[in-house]
């Protein structure tokens, strides 16, 4: 038994603070969990098979090298008036225009904002791919 000055007090504030704990424990379970629901799912672009392009787009190449990798962007990229996972775009780019095919293998889209990846898989932050803004999906069938 703590006892304090006063006589049992201090007792008594430790024996409420060890009711609280397991409250405690219960809501810090739930804020960590709707964390990593909420804005997480929110965040996550959509996979859409077609899109329609508002205007021109931002080449990203990449190149892997054996120690490191680069990327470049090139602006005011040309794209036809609908886009869908599977194309192959001809895109020219570059001071002086070189011309390159760009395969579509994905197409994710957030809010009004798309990325055409060259790659299903793998690190978006490495891989070739076209950024668009704006964008929209497009209707299904051609």
């Amino acid at each position: 038994m703590l006892e304090g000055r006063d006589g049992g007090i201090r007792f008594q504030y430790v024996a409420s603070l060890a009711r609280l704990m397991p409250l405690r424990i219960r809501i810090a379970g739930i804020l960590i969990a709707a964390g990593a629901f909420g804005p997480a799912a929110a965040a996550q672009p959509d996979n859409v098979n077609a899109v329609t392009p508002g205007g021109p787009g931002v080449l990203t190449k990449c190149r892997g090298w054996v120690v490191a990798s680069s990327c470049r962007t090139y602006h005011h990229i040309s794209l036809p008036s609908r886009i869908a996972v599977g194309d192959t775009i001809t895109v020219s780019f570059g001071s002086h225009p070189k011309e390159f095919r760009f395969y579509v293998a994905r197409i994710d889209l957030k809010r009004q904002h798309c990325a055409l990846f060259s790659k299903a898989d793998g690190n978006r932050h490495r891989m070739d791919k076209i950024n668009v803004a704006p964008c929209y999906p497009a209707e299904e069938g051609r």
